[in-house]
């Protein structure tokens, strides 16, 4: 969402894109400011669809009944050092 307005400013294609974008995403426009805004909503927009994937796709293996293995994390014991 970011790269389109600066394309529309290079070579002026992409602009009913970013125009109809615009009318969802409140102050995204063919502008410098419009990318900025563009780079946060794309990322809160990626995050949040992300994260409802993420949940649909776990519910439907509980659904199937799948059971993913758990993975513990290797340590090292920490190894206290002698004083002289």
């Amino acid at each position: 969402m970011a790269l389109l307005p600066i394309y529309g400013i290079y070579f002026g294609k992409g602009l009913r894109a970013v125009s109809i974008l615009g009318g969802v995403f409140p102050g995204y426009a063919v502008s410098l400011e419009g990318a900025g805004l563009g780079l946060v909503y794309g990322f809160i927009s990626c995050f949040v669809y992300m994260g409802v994937f993420a949940w649909v796709y776990n519910q439907l293996l509980v659904f199937k009944g799948i059971k993913l293995p758990k993975i513990k994390a290797k340590t090292k014991p920490v190894s206290k050092k002698k004083k002289k």
